[in-house]
């Protein structure tokens, strides 16, 4: 009785450390059994004063067992009607077992070397990928900053057009008006 009482603490002592790691624990947390037992004495006092809780309490691995599919399963479906299951899915058995019989014969070519550098091909696709799209990303920011410049450049042009055609409209003028008048005799 002592030496499983010895195991069980060790195994609880086993679970502390994995749970609280390698601080200290008993200054930091109560132990994972006080609490446990604290718990369980309070759940104990207030189900005291009422008997169904109780009774539910008791029957609580029937319940569990209810609860169960296979249970369920058991009690409703016959030998003979499982029996009939397993003849209905004979095809797909079969074929799952074929299928993993040549999956067990291609275990050398799954597990070679051509497949094991793939996966690092896959990471060098990936980092190809992301330089990729910024990449995409520089150029669309290129061709917004294009687009603007070539539009600035239009209405420049456009402007420079009117004042143009504004001057050589003056110039005309200018010329008519200093073109001497034949007088008429």
């Amino acid at each position: 009785m002592a030496a499983t009482i010895d195991i069980l603490e060790k195994r609880v002592g086993n679970l502390e450390n994995l749970v609280f790691g390698s601080s200290d624990k008993d200054v930091e947390y109560p132990k994972c059994v006080e609490s446990l037992h604290n718990v369980h004495s309070k759940m104990m006092v207030s189900v005291a004063g009422h008997k169904s809780i109780a009774e539910s309490f008791s029957k609580l691995g029937q319940i569990q067992n209810y609860l169960d599919p296979e249970y369920a399963d058991e009690l409703t479906i016959t030998q003979p009607a499982k029996l009939e299951m397993i003849l209905a899915e004979e095809d797909l058995i079969k074929q799952t077992a074929s299928s993993m019989e040549m999956l067990k014969n291609l275990e050398d070519v799954i597990s070679s070397e051509h497949i094991k550098a793939a996966a690092s091909s896959h990471q060098k696709m990936q980092a190809l990928s992301q330089v990729h799209l910024k990449q995409q990303d520089e150029a669309a920011r290129l061709t917004e900053n294009v687009s603007k410049l070539l539009s600035s450049y239009n209405s420049i042009i456009t402007l420079l057009s009117k004042q143009f055609v504004l001057w050589d409209k003056l110039v005309t003028e200018l010329e008519v008006k200093a073109k001497p008048v034949k007088k008429i005799e």
